[in-house]
C-alpha cells in the first residue's frame, strides 16, 4: 500500500472503521462517521470495506485466477463480475464511487458555511484536509484544476483558502509549499473568473477586479440568442445565482484569519492593488480558453453600464427575476442544483435572502452531503451527486452482453440495478417558466431527485431495461415497469435530436442545441471550452443511437419516425468521423472512448469492417495506436490538445474500448484482438479485481474526472463478447 502523503506528514485523521455509506432508495449517497460505540452493531457493507481498504473486505477466490496457467478470457470476465458485484450496494442496487478529480468543486462546500457561521463537523474537516492535502502536486506543492494537472493559479489558492479556513497555519509545510507556488505563478491576482469571485465573497478579493456577470440578461427577450435560457444548463445554471452575487457585490465580514490570508496569496501587499486592472489578469498555465476580444469589449462596456448608468429599478427588478429562477432551480432539484458549484452560490444566495436558520438555507446543509464523498484520500466534493443511474445501465448491459446474466448468482445484482433504473425515471415536470424542457419519462445522469435530464443516460437505461424486460430469467420483475413508461422515455429522447438548424441529426447532453455555436465568444470562464451552448457530441449521439436501434428491434411504437431519427444520426456520426479515422471524444479519454461508441452505434446497423468503410478507417486508427505490449494507453492531453496522445503506459480502461470496437467491428486480424485481451488478464488479480491506473473521464476538453466503475464495466464487456464471439478459438 502507498504511503499517502498526509501520513508521512502526521495530519490527524479518523478511524476508517467508524465510517458508514448510507444509500436510499433514490440513490442518495451520504457519509456518517459513528461513535465508537455503535460501530461492532453496524457493519461496513463490502463496498466500504473496499473503498477504505478493511482487511475484512470478502475478497473472492476464483477457481482458475490471473496466477494460473489454464486462466481463460472467460475466467478474467467472471472474476472482474463477481468483484464487480461486491461494490454495489444491494439495498438502493446503486454501485457507488467517489467520482473525483475536479478541485474547484470543495471550495463551495466550505466557503459558504464558513461564510454563514456553521461549524463543519470536526470529521469532515479533518478528511477534507487530507484529501486536499494528498493532491498536492509531488513536486511544487500547488494544484490544478484537476487532481492530475499541472499547478495553476486557480486550483492552488482556492485549496490553499480551504486548508486555512479549516484550521491548517500558514507555515505549515503545505502551506509553505503551495504560497512558493502561488506566489511562483503571480499570485492569487491571476486567478481566472470563477476564482476572482469566489476569493470576493470571501473577502481576500475586490468585486471591481472581477469582469461582470450581468443579471439584466435574463430579462432579454427569449428570442434572442444571448438570452441565457438558451445557453448551455450547466453555464447557466452556475451565473445566475452569480449573477445575483456580481449584482449585489456580497463580501463576508473581514476577520482577522481572513487578513492574515489577504496578505499570503498575493505577491504585493493586498491594499496596494489596483483590483480594477486585474479583470482580465489571468496566468498563462491556467488560461485554456482566452477571451475573444468581442467579449473584452463587451465587458468594457458593461462595468461601465454597472458603474455610471444602471437604473435603480433594473438593478431591483433583475435582482427580483433571478432571485425567483433561483429558487426555481432550487425547487426542481430538491435543493441538489444541477451540481455543486451552482449548489453553493444558490445556497449562499439563499443564505443572504432568508437567513441561516431558515428552512431553505437548513435544506442545502441537508443536501450539501449528498455530493461530499469519503475514500482512502481523504473527504472531497465530487463533480456531481454522483454516476449512479450511468453505471447501472452500464452495469446490466454489460452483464448480458457477457453471458453473466443467465447466471443466478448474479441474478440480485441485475434486479437490484434494473429495480433502481426503474424508480430512477423522472414522472414529474419542472416548475413553468424555469427555462427547462419536458422532461417526464427521461433519465439523469445521478439520480431521479438531481432531475436534469441527459440524452444519452436516457438512452442506456431503455437499452438496459429492455434487456432484463426481454429476459425470461427475470420475468418475475417484468411490471416493475411498463411498455407506456418505456414510450415516454422515446419521447423525450426524440425530443432531444437536433433536428433544426443547428448540427442535424445530433444529440447533445441536456437539451438541443438553443444558440448558434459562435456564442462561444462570450465564455467568461477561462479554464473550460465550450461551455456557452450545447454542442453535438459524438458519444451522446452514439448512445442515443443504441438506445433507439434496440428499442426498434423489440417495440413498433413509432417505428418509421425511429427508423428516421436513427439514419440521420448515423448520417451525423459518419459526417463527423475525422480524416484518419478517429472521432474526437468530449466526456472520456478521448479519441479511444469516442471510437469505441462510434463503433457500437455503425455495428447497431449491421455495419462492420468488411462492408463500411467508416467502421474500416476507425478500426485502423486505433490498431495504428496499439502499443507493444498489447494494450492502448491515451493521454488526457488528447482532450485538451485535440490529437491523439500516448500515455507513459497502457491502460486497461482504453485497452478495453479498443477491444470493444475491434470485437464489434468484426476486426480480421484476431491476434490483434488476442494481444490486447492477454494484458486485461495480466492486469488483473487473483481476486478478479483491477486496480485503478488512470483516470478516465473528462469534460469541457480541460478538467479530468474518474469514473471508478469503468475499470471493471469496459474489461467485463470486452472479455464477455470476446469469449462469446471467438467460443473454441478464445484465449
Amino acid at each position: 500500500m502507498t504511503t499517502l502523503y498526509s501520513d508521512e506528514l502526521g495530519l490527524e485523521k479518523t478511524n476508517p472503521k467508524f465510517w458508514r455509506l448510507r444509500t436510499d432508495q433514490l440513490g442518495r449517497e451520504t457519509w456518517e462517521y459513528l461513535p465508537n460505540a455503535d460501530v461492532e452493531k453496524d457493519p461496513q457493507s463490502t463496498f466500504t470495506q473496499w473503498l477504505l481498504q478493511d482487511e475484512k473486505f470478502p475478497f473472492p477466490t476464483p477457481e482458475v485466477t490471473s496466477e494460473d496457467d489454464n486462466f481463460t478470457a472467460e475466467n478474467a470476465c467472471h472474476n472482474g463480475a463477481s468483484f464487480f458485484k461486491l461494490l454495489q450496494e444491494p439495498d438502493s442496487g446503486i454501485f457507488p464511487c467517489q467520482y473525483k478529480g475536479p478541485m474547484f468543486m470543495t471550495i463551495g462546500y466550505v466557503a459558504v458555511n464558513y461564510i454563514a457561521g456553521v461549524q463543519i463537523p470536526e470529521h469532515e474537516r479533518k478528511e477534507i484536509i487530507r484529501y486536499i492535502v494528498n493532491t498536492a502536486h509531488p513536486v511544487d506543492g500547488g494544484w490544478g484544476l484537476h487532481s492530475v494537472d499541472k499547478s495553476t493559479v486557480f486550483g492552488t489558492v482556492l485549496n490553499y483558502v480551504i486548508l486555512r479556513l479549516l484550521g491548517i497555519p500558514k507555515d505549515h509545510v503545505v502551506c509553505v509549499r503551495a504560497r512558493n507556488t502561488l506566489h511562483r505563478l503571480g499570485g492569487a491576482i491571476g486567478a481566472p473568473h470563477w476564482g476572482k469571485s469566489w476569493l470576493s465573497l470571501l473577502n481576500l478579493y475586490k468585486w471591481e477586479g472581477v469582469n461582470p456577470a450581468p443579471p439584466e440578461t435574463w430579462l432579454l427577450p427569449y428570442k434572442l440568442p444571448i438570452h441565457p435560457g438558451r445557453w448551455w444548463v450547466h453555464t447557466r445554471a452556475v451565473y445566475l445565482p452569480l449573477s445575483y452575487l456580481s449584482l449585489t457585490r456580497f463580501q463576508c465580514e473581514l476577520n482577522p484569519l481572513l487578513k492574515e490570508i489577504r496578505q499570503e496569496i498575493y505577491t504585493k501587499p493586498f491594499d496596494k492593488i489596483d483590483f480594477s486592472k486585474h479583470r482580465n489578469t489571468v496566468c498563462g498555465v491556467d488560461l485554456y480558453y482566452p477571451h475573444s476580444k468581442f467579449l473584452d469589449v463587451a465587458n468594457d462596456v458593461i462595468v461601465f453600464y454597472e458603474k455610471y448608468i444602471r437604473p435603480t429599478y433594473i438593478y431591483n427588478k433583475s435582482k427580483e427575476k433571478v432571485y425567483d429562477l433561483i429558487k426555481k432551480e432550487i425547487e426542481n432539484t430538491d435543493s441538489l442544483c444541477i451540481a455543486p458549484v451552482n449548489q453553493a452560490f444558490c445556497a449562499l444566495v439563499t443564505y443572504l435572502e432568508e437567513g441561516a436558520h431558515s428552512m431553505a438555507f437548513e435544506k442545502f446543509q441537508f443536501r450539501f452531503k449528498d455530493a461530499l464523498f469519503h475514500g482512502p484520500q481523504g473527504m472531497t466534493v465530487m463533480g456531481t451527486n454522483g454516476v449512479q443511474t450511468w453505471d447501472c445501465a452500464f452495469a446490466i448491459q454489460y452483464f448480458f452482453m457477457s453471458n453473466l446474466a443467465k447466471l443466478p448468482e448474479f441474478y440480485d445484482t441485475i434486479a437490484a440495478a434494473y429495480k433502481f433504473l426503474c424508480r430512477s425515471q423522472f414522472d414529474t415536470e419542472c416548475i413553468p417558466d424555469s427555462f427547462r424542457d419536458k422532461r417526464g419519462g427521461a433519465w439523469g445522469f445521478s439520480t431521479k431527485t438531481q432531475g436534469y435530464t441527459v440524452s444519452d443516460c436516457t438512452a442506456e437505461s431503455i437499452k438496459a431495461i429492455i434487456m432484463v424486460r426481454s429476459s425470461s430469467i427475470f420475468k418475475d420483475i417484468h411490471n416493475e415497469i411498463t411498455d407506456e413508461r418505456l414510450y415516454q422515455g422515446i419521447d423525450i429522447l426524440l425530443s432531444l435530436q437536433n433536428t433544426g438548424s443547428f448540427e442535424y441529426g445530433s444529440f447533445a447532453t441536456y437539451e438541443k442545441i438553443k444558440a448558434p455555436l459562435f456564442m462561444e465568444k462570450l465564455n467568461p470562464a477561462e479554464v473550460f471550452g465550450n461551455i456557452m451552448v450545447e454542442y453535438p457530441y459524438v458519444e451522446c449521439t452514439d448512445s442515443s443511437v443504441l438506445g433507439l436501434t434496440y428499442f426498434h428491434k423489440h417495440y413498433d411504437y413509432k417505428k418509421d419516425e425511429i427508423s428516421k431519427r436513427i439514419k440521420i444520426a448515423i448520417d451525423y456520426l459518419k459526417a463527423s468521423q475525422q480524416d484518419d479515422g478517429s472521432w474526437y471524444g468530449c466526456w472520456g479519454i478521448c479519441f479511444t472512448y469516442a471510437g469505441m461508441f462510434a463503433i457500437e452505434a455503425l455495428h447497431s446497423i449491421g455495419e462492420t469492417y468488411s462492408n463500411s468503410e467508416y467502421v474500416r478507417k476507425g478500426c485502423d486508427f486505433l490498431v495504428s495506436k496499439q502499443m507493444d505490449d498489447g494494450g492502448w494507453g491515451e493521454s488526457m492531453k488528447s482532450s485538451e490538445l485535440h490529437n491523439y496522445v500516448n500515455s507513459d503506459k497502457s491502460l486497461v480502461v482504453q485497452t478495453a474500448w479498443s477491444l470493444i470496437a475491434l470485437i464489434l467491428a468484426d476486426y480480421p486480424n484476431k491476434k490483434v484482438i488476442d494481444r490486447g485481451i492477454n494484458l486485461l488478464k495480466k492486469r488483473q488479480t487473483k481476486h478478479g479485481e483491477w486496480k485503478f491506473e488512470a483516470v478516465e473521464g473528462v469534460f469541457n476538453h480541460s478538467c479530468a474526472i474518474e469514473y471508478p466503475s469503468y475499470r471493471f464495466l469496459f474489461p467485463i464487456k470486452a472479455l464477455g463478447l470476446y469469449t462469446k464471439k471467438y467460443k473454441q478459438t478464445a484465449i
